[in-house]
């Protein structure tokens, strides 16, 4: 939990464990530092509260070690690739970030207080306590010596010197001098005069900001101004006491440590018009702490603070300023990295046990914070120098993180935490290249092995789950081929069955996955057998097993039968698998059917068909209409030569309410496919349709009368009994039962008039003369088929008929509509007949267009300048080829013969009008002597020969001759048709 570290001591357990009589500090293999507790044997309840450390740390290696043996350091600069020391012996040394030897010269004689590194990284400039400043070229033999006589305690080289050639610097002479050396001259320029020493120098861009006496001044180069002064808090050490920590986060940002405080100064710009420097100081964070700061950083938007002591070294402080010294504390502790956030509370804390701390004081220490070299690499490194000892801290990654937690045993949160990083969340996703792939499988396969040996099956199977790769690869086929057996073994296989991957393992595995769910879990195993691939299993195997399940569980049949069904479908063994989904009454399985044409597969399951049929009108009494309608029973009646009806009639004898339906249609698609069960449907209807069978007697002839008869007569079925014996031919027995047990006087008649039976109606009046309701019957109902004389004549006399009278005058009221109904329909043909005559004899009076391009058809000459003599028949002749020369002498009229036929045509059409009415009625003075001869056309007079001739002898005229018979004798046909001839 974060500590607050204003008003009180911190409690820490690494701060409060340091040991000061050991000489030996150490770092353990995680970059965690190590500290001797005094307590550390009577305290594990703190061990079982330790907080996770947020930083690791490693003490550089390769050339520091050596470089350290003969020399201390003093002061410390970190770059993007290297890292540059100043030493008490005033060497400048310059080491990669592993601790490697680059470059080292001797470049003060005594102690170098600051180095600073252009933004190139190409200079180097150190000031030391000799009172000279050194810019020394990296990669050339450039190098500028500046001599100022008095310490120099501080120097910041300008960011671009390799352009500018310049530098600020200050010391105890408590001047801030800038250094520039230009192509024509070179010379100091005092930017700032203080009444003590200049402590702290750092340049960002154009600005310079530097720690004195006064406070902390920040200077605008560009400008040559300047903009603001930072004041020390108030009740702060003497300022040389502890030195200054001065960090620029950007160039709007800069960061400030002093003694026990903190401060952060943005920098912000005035309005246009505001008076005064273009920027203004405001100091957005401001705390106090109870120890004395000897560096400060940024880590992630908190702040990062190496940290000295506790209050009671600031308070020794504070006494020292007023007593003008500072004693150096013979018994300190190990510096301590904090990590404080933004709300002031501190997050971590770290105990430092570096070589000789308990001699060090807070000036003898300094963190530095190395951007990176490239994108890509770790963002966030520092490094802590003491004199005899340098120390890189980054944050803990992912692979640290995890390493604690398994080392605590925490598996389930490093699983976690791994996955997060995977998927991009939370604070580890930048480091989730530091756990590989198996790895992680490891401890995930670790963990679930230690649930297992603790019994925790189900939370063994999710770690599982997890962690187990889906690869092809053999190495992931062999361990879940391994998990597999192990919850197999700890008959926990449900566990991991549904996650099974579909791929790679051998078929054994499945099936024996298959094989302890059938007998343990039936619905997870159905779900399986529909989700797998068919290659994984024996699909027959497993379907017998199924089978033998089926026959031996009472519960879950349901699920079985579906299974089965998929199976048998995968198997292609459609009459095994529709037996299945008819009993589940899937739905459009009947449909499959007939789409796949599947009826042999149905051939023996037509019970299971008319089952279907009833599950799918609702289970309720239905009516006959409506279950002839339903798709099962269509099925069976449509496609008789796939499914014979012997062979389902054979499977629902047992069911007779399903036969029943079934012969029922199939009496209505074709009478004669039931012809050999009409006495069982005889039965059928009289057991479960009554109403229908009368219809049935009717429509079949194959039923048997006696066993039909007999049946009806065990069930006093009297109308259809009627009907049988009507059918039998015992009409009178028949109409004994209408008359005696239906006593119903209209069905008597009415069967009397379908017989046709005179011998009926007899037996019928002398049945009905002594009994009112029969007599009277008779006469309303009777018609023209009784004689009504004689049924009356017939009654006893002195017998009461009531209604007698109604029902004579029903007779006498009949007789006399008959008579009118004849009377009328006598003129309506009479009315009709006048009416065609008329028609006909218009018709015959119209004359009859002749085309002048016409044959005769006796001599087949052109009739066009000749007279032509027109049939109704259609046929046109000569008058003269149809017309004996007499009969055409006697009429031929004068009037005709002075006429030109060959030019009457245009006569009639241009001449006038007393031309044309002559010429007309000379035509019609022809035709009326004509007619009185009576002439046939030859046309037809030939046509009705031959069928005089066929009707007599069979054999045309042509035919006879042929057959060596003699003609039809001319006496034999009608008069004009042989003087035609």
């Amino acid at each position: 939990m974060p500590k607050a570290i204003l008003g009180g001591k911190s409690t820490d357990a690494d701060t409060e464990s340091l040991d000061a009589n050991d000489d030996t500090p150490d770092f353990d293999d995680t970059g965690v530092p190590l500290v001797d507790s005094e307590s550390e044997d009577d305290s594990e309840e703190e061990e079982e509260d330790e907080d996770e450390p947020a930083l690791r740390y490693k003490r550089l290696g390769g050339s520091v070690p050596g470089l350290f043996e003969k020399d201390t350091a003093s002061t410390l600069r970190a770059c993007e690739r290297f890292l540059v020391l100043g030493t008490h012996w005033g060497n400048v040394i310059v080491i990669d970030i592993e601790g490697n030897l680059i470059k080292q010269w001797r470049a003060h004689s005594a102690t170098v207080n600051s180095v600073s590194v252009d933004l190139d990284n190409e200079y180097v400039a150190s000031a030391g306590d000799d009172g000279r400043v050194v810019v020394h070229g990296l990669y050339n033999d450039d190098i500028t010596i500046v001599d100022y006589s008095r310490p120099v305690k501080a120097v910041a080289i300008d960011p671009m010197f390799s352009r500018k050639r310049r530098f600020v610097c200050g010391g105890t002479g408590g001047q801030v001098i800038m250094y520039e050396k230009k192509w024509y001259a070179k010379g100091d320029t005092i930017l700032f005069t203080s009444a003590g020493p200049i402590l702290s120098i750092q340049w960002m861009d154009s600005l310079v900001a530097w720690a004195c006496d006064e406070g902390v001044q920040v200077y605008d180069v560009g400008r040559a101004m300047r903009i603001t002064q930072i004041a020390r808090p108030e009740g702060s050490p003497r300022a040389d006491l502890f030195t200054c920590r001065l960090q620029w986060r950007d160039s709007r940002t800069l960061d400030i440590g002093w003694a026990d405080f903190v401060q952060v100064v943005v920098l912000k710009e005035r309005a246009p018009d505001a008076l005064g420097p273009l920027l203004y100081a405001e100091i957005s964070v401001l705390f106090r702490t109870d120890f004395v700061v000897c560096g400060l950083a940024v880590y992630r938007s908190q702040f990062l603070v190496l940290t000295y002591g506790d209050h009671e070294t600031v308070d020794q402080g504070r006494v020292d300023s007023d007593g003008g010294g500072q004693a150096r504390n013979r018994n300190a502790q190990p510096p301590e990295l904090r990590v404080i956030n933004r709300n002031i509370e501190e997050m971590s804390s770290d105990a430092l046990p570096l070589d000789g701390y308990s001699l060090l004081q807070p000036n003898d220490y300094a963190l530095a914070y190395c951007p990176p070299a490239t994108a890509g690499e770790d963002p966030d490194t520092w490094f802590i120098l003491s004199p005899k000892q340098l120390v890189a801290v980054r944050p803990r990654g992912l692979a640290d993180h995890v390493q604690w937690l398994t080392e605590r045993e925490n598996y389930q949160q490093a699983l976690s935490d791994i996955e997060d990083a995977y998927a991009g969340r939370g604070p580890w996703a930048m480091y989730r290249d530091q756990v590989k792939e198996p790895e992680y499988q490891a401890i995930g396969q670790h963990y679930a092995q230690l649930l297992m040996d603790a019994g925790d099956s189900a939370e063994a199977a999710q770690v599982c789950l997890r962690v187990l790769p889906r690869t092809g690869e053999p190495s992931a086929v062999a361990a879940w081929e391994s998990w597999i057996f192990a919850f197999a073994e700890a008959n926990a296989l449900q566990l991991v069955a549904p996650h099974i991957p579909t791929s790679g393992l051998s078929s054994t595995v499945y099936e024996m996955v298959l094989a302890f769910l059938l007998t343990s879990d039936i619905a997870q195993f159905k779900e399986l057998v529909f989700a797998w691939p068919p290659t994984l299993f024996n699909a027959f195997s497993v379907a017998l097993a199924v089978e033998d399940q089926l026959e031996k569980t009472a519960g879950e049949r349901g699920a079985l039968q579906e299974t089965l069904a998929f199976l048998y479908d995968r198997l292609n063994q459609p009459a095994k698998s529709l037996k299945y989904h008819l009993e589940l009454y899937t739905p459009g399985v009947l449909d499959r059917i007939g789409r796949e044409n599947l009826f042999d597969a149905v051939r023996d399951k037509a019970e299971l068909v008319m089952r279907y049929d009833d599950h799918e009108l609702g289970g309720e009494a239905r009516a006959l209409g409506d279950r002839c309608e339903a798709k099962g029973v269509l099925l069976l009646t449509d496609n008789t030569d796939a499914i014979p009806c012997s062979s389902v009639v054979k499977q629902l004898v047992q069911s007779p309410e399903h036969l029943h339906v079934y012969l029922h249609t199939l009496l209505g698609k074709d009478p004669h496919l039931g012809a050999p069960f009409a006495d069982l449907q005889v039965e059928l209807y009289a057991e479960y349709d009554p109403a229908k069978l009368l219809s049935f007697l009717r429509i079949s002839t194959y039923y048997t009368f006696d066993r039909a008869l007999e049946i009806c007569e065990e069930r006093g079925l009297v109308p259809e009994m009627v009907f049988i014996l009507g059918r039998m031919g015992d009409n009178h027995r028949a109409l004994m039962l209408i008359i005696e047990r239906l006593r119903d006087v209209p069905r008597a008649i009415e069967f009397a008039r379908e017989q046709n039976d005179p011998e009926l109606w007899s037996d019928l009046m002398v049945y009905s003369k002594d009994k009112p309701e029969f007599i009277v019957g008779l006469l309303e109902l009777g018609g023209t088929l009784t004689n009504p004389t004689k049924l009356i004549r017939s009654v006893p006399r002195g017998l009461v008929v009531p209604d007698i009278r109604r029902a004579l005058t029903n007779v006498l009221y009949d007789y006399h509509l008959q008579v009118e109904l004849c009377t009328d329909c006598k003129h309506v043909l009479d009315a009709d007949c006048e009416l065609l005559s008329e028609g006909l004899r218009r018709v015959q009076h119209q004359g009859l267009a002749v085309d002048s391009d016409q044959v005769c058809l006796v001599c087949q000459d052109s009739l066009a300048g000749s007279v032509a003599l027109s049939f109704w028949c259609g046929h046109v002749f000569h008058d003269r080829c149809v017309l004996h020369p007499d009969v055409l002498k006697k009429t031929m009229l004068k009037s005709m013969s002075e006429l030109s036929f060959g030019r009457r045509n245009t006569r009639l059409m241009h001449g006038s009008i007393e031309q044309r009415r002559m010429l007309t009625q000379s035509k019609l003075d022809r035709t009326m002597l004509i007619r009185q001869y009576h002439p046939v056309c030859p046309v037809c007079a030939e046509y009705d020969q031959k069928k005089m001739a066929q009707m007599h002898t069979g054999w045309s005229s042509s035919e006879r001759k042929d057959r060596g018979e003699e003609p039809v004798p001319t006496e034999l046909l009608p008069p004009m048709q042989a003087l035609m001839l």
